[in-house]
């Protein structure tokens, strides 16, 4: 798709993959990327998960301790806009 300069800059947040945007890095033994990235995805759709966060460990997986961060920061935005 092509973006003039002016509306990719303000669709560039929506379009950056989780992983850039959150600063995860791949870690030998981590937590599944896809499970962590539709976790997030639903986390951040305005109404958080019911089932509480639980991620396989998988080879090349997202560093677990960042994931931990970002859920849990998320997890208090959520809460404050209630």
């Amino acid at each position: 798709m092509f973006w003039s300069r002016g509306s990719r800059e303000a669709h560039e947040e929506y379009e950056r993959p989780l992983h850039e945007e959150f600063g995860f890095t791949i870690a030998r033994r981590g937590y599944d990327r896809d499970q962590v990235d539709a976790y997030i995805t639903r986390l951040r759709g305005g109404t958080p998960p019911p089932e509480v966060a639980a991620f396989e460990l998988v080879r090349r997986g997202y560093e677990r301790s960042r994931v931990d961060e970002v859920i849990t920061r998320l997890h208090r935005e959520a809460d404050r806009e209630k």
